[in-house]
């Protein structure tokens, strides 16, 4: 009887996977970067978050690593570092180009929505419909989905960012063409003059229209002839969207980007009604947040650096040395992860900072 045997090399895997594969070969991430890029802009809650995370990852300890001398003229380690973090959390992939010869070389930040993978991992720049290969490493969070890129914490949540984002385009649109009463004008024995027609006219069309037009009375006159005794105008609504209809729409759709992206909505200035800010709260959101998502971030991203012959040393905040929220705020202020607006925002009031 015949055997077959199936060998294969130390460094080759032989399990079966999907990936969407272009004609040029490149493989195509399983969910559009735009999207991701469009959805930074959509949301104000998850713009922080993004920063502020970003910012946490990137808090390098220059004397105890070298990666000051990979980099170009101009560009320190820390401001490197917060660029390749805000990609890591933008797209969940970060990618860095290595240019110059074997042995002396310079390190330069690759965009992240436009860098492509071939099946054998060799790193591509696409810019349209142009495409660059480039020598270079990629570093990825974990995702189920690809074996060759990862995700951003944040995916799940995206549709709850677009909802938000399509919530604020209708208040909007609404303030912008038609922020007014949705009534009908009924004439009761008599019909409305011409001169009344424009009047309705030009008051709903314009003087009514807008936010700075609310609350503007409309004065009608009559002819004032025998034949308008009876004559009667009603005004009947026959819809209207209330003020703040999207408000409980809103709040939740924002506290679900605050868990996905598992950071303390009071970093964020969000304040539930039942915890009005006492002075442990964001001390002890942030210590949780910290030890069960920032460090392991850390430790993985100081071994990718560590297995590209680069040292890299970041520091994790000491939240068990804080006294209070304002302490804690004003350390975020110090190394440049809030700004004094954002920090005032996260204390509930105007505290100098």
């Amino acid at each position: 009887m015949n055997r077959f045997f199936i060998e294969k090399d130390a460094k080759q895997s032989l399990q079966i996977g999907e990936e969407t594969t272009s004609t040029s070969g490149i493989i195509e991430p399983f969910f559009s970067f735009n999207q991701l890029l469009e959805a930074y802009y959509a949301n104000v809650y998850h713009r922080r978050a993004i920063k502020i995370k970003a910012g946490l990852l990137s808090q390098i300890e220059t004397e105890e690593s070298d990666l000051e001398k990979f980099l170009p003229a101009g560009v320190s380690p820390k401001n490197f570092l917060n660029t390749f973090a805000f990609n890591l959390e933008l797209y969940g992939n970060a990618a860095i180009e290595k240019a110059g010869g074997s042995t002396s070389y310079l390190f330069y930040n690759l965009p992240a929505n436009q860098m492509r993978l071939k099946k054998d991992r060799r790193l591509f720049q696409k810019v349209n419909e142009k495409i660059v290969e480039l020598e270079g490493y990629h570093f990825f969070y974990y995702s189920p989905n690809s074996r060759y890129y990862g995700e951003p914490d944040y995916l799940a949540a995206l549709q709850q960012i677009l909802i938000n984002q399509k919530a604020d385009l209708y208040n909007d649109k609404f303030f912008d063409n038609g922020a007014r009463p949705d009534l009908a004008i009924i004439y009761e024995n008599a019909e409305p003059s011409e001169e009344q027609i424009k009047a309705f006219e030009n008051f709903f069309g314009s003087n009514f229209r807008g936010y700075n037009n609310s609350h503007k009375t409309l004065i009608i006159y009559g002819e004032n002839s025998a034949n308008d005794k009876d004559a009667k105008i009603r005004f009947e609504e026959l819809g209207r969207v209330s003020d703040l209809s999207f408000k409980e729409l809103k709040s939740v759709t924002r506290d679900e980007i605050a868990v996905a992206h598992a950071i303390p909505p009071r970093l964020l200035g969000i304040v539930q009604g039942s915890a009005l800010g006492g002075s442990g709260e964001l001390s002890g959101q942030l210590q949780m947040f910290n030890e069960l998502e920032i460090k392991p971030k850390i430790e993985m991203i100081e071994s990718f650096f560590t297995n590209i012959g680069v040292k890299v040393t970041l520091k994790a905040m000491d939240t068990a040395s804080f006294k209070d929220d304002g302490e804690i705020v004003t350390t975020l202020v110090g190394s440049g992860i809030l700004s004094i607006e954002e920090a005032r925002s996260i204390l509930g009031w105007q505290k100098n900072i």
